[in-house]
Formats: C-alpha cells, sequence, structure tokens
C-alpha cells in the first residue's frame, strides 16, 4: 500500500492544492509558513495538525466556485460579476471551467464579498479579501500609484515591497495583481530622481 493512499482526507487535499497552485500559495492561503505545509506533507510535522487539518477544510476546499455558483442562482451572473467587480464573462468562463488564466484573483473575490474571508494587511488591518485584490490590481499612475486614497496607496506599495516597505519585500497575500513589481517601480523612480 502506498503511503498516498493511507494519507487522512485533508492531507490528500492539501498535496493536491500544493501540486497546482504550490506550497508557498497555500502557506498563504493557510496562515502557516511554507516550512511548516512541507513538514505537513512530508508527515515530519510534530505538533498537533486539528488547526491545520480545520484551516485545510475551511480555505482550500472549491467551496468559493460552490458560492459563486449560488450567487449567481439566486440573482443572475451579471449580478454576481458586479457584486464581485469583475466581468459576466469572467463569471460565465470560471463556471464553465474555460476561464484561460489563474483563478486566484476570481477565488480571493469571491472569498471576500460573498464568503467574508479577511486577511491581515500590514497597512490597513484585517480587510476583505476582495479589497485586498482590488487594492493589488490599481494601475499606476505617471506620478506613483494614481490611487486616490492614500491609505490604499500605501497599502499597494506593501503588497510590492516597495517604497518604505522595501525592506519587508512582498506582502504574503501578493499575487502579482496589477501591472508593476517592487524591481519595475525601483527602475521608474531611479529614472524621475
Amino acid at each position: 500500500m502506498s503511503p498516498e493512499a493511507t494519507q487522512p482526507a485533508w492531507l490528500k487535499h492539501l498535496a493536491d492544492h500544493c501540486r497546482q497552485y504550490g506550497q508557498r500559495h497555500a502557506a498563504n492561503m493557510l496562515g502557516y509558513s511554507a516550512t511548516t505545509i512541507n513538514q505537513c506533507l512530508k508527515g515530519s510535522y510534530m505538533a498537533d495538525t486539528k488547526q491545520i487539518e480545520q484551516r485545510v477544510r475551511e480555505r482550500l476546499t472549491d467551496t468559493w466556485l460552490h458560492t459563486l455558483r449560488l450567487a449567481c442562482e439566486r440573482g443572475t451572473q451579471a449580478q454576481a460579476a458586479q457584486q464581485i467587480g469583475v466581468s459576466e464573462t469572467t463569471v460565465s468562463q470560471v463556471l464553465s471551467g474555460n476561464y484561460k488564466a489563474n483563478t486566484l484573483r476570481i477565488e480571493r473575490r469571491v472569498r471576500g464579498e460573498l464568503m467574508g474571508a479577511e486577511c491581515d494587511c500590514p497597512v490597513m488591518g484585517d480587510v476583505s479579501l476582495r479589497v485586498c485584490q482590488d487594492v493589488q490590481e490599481r494601475q499606476p499612475g505617471k506620478s506613483g500609484t494614481g490611487i486616490g486614497n492614500p491609505q490604499h496607496a500605501q497599502a499597494w506599495h506593501a503588497c510590492r515591497g516597495s517604497g518604505r516597505f522595501i525592506k519587508a519585500g512582498q506582502c504574503p497575500h501578493f499575487n502579482g495583481a496589477g501591472a508593476k513589481s517592487a524591481t519595475a517601480l525601483a527602475t521608474q523612480e531611479g529614472k524621475q530622481t
């Protein structure tokens, strides 16, 4: 009998998630370090895993797709799309399995807006995953971020580990949304001075 056959269901689900999205993504979604996730997968994690098991069941299952479908059934795809801040076409493609891009940004919007999930932002504190994703996706203007809300502008830089957040590095919740990374920003800032 293979070791995978004797794994509990939550651990199989964690392993599948890591294969699809990577250990860092799983660690961010669960609120643990990548080392802890790696130790769980290898069977060398020494502490009690009950809290990790619970978080895997709550945060890594595809309940977000089910929640999105329910929102569409309660109203329309257009209403669900407007509520999570994406196009109706995007919702249609995600639900039919034809969405070509990574669905992480859609998942975070659904979890934040429809399921009430939050993350700990270094600037704004506990915020909805929807707000976190909105801030990440803002497009910078020619002089800085082009974001009217000063707190969101700071959070935008914190996401990317730029400006005064350069020593801290990228926020663990940053998923690459938006056009510019810290490297591109540093290059741009160097040209402006």
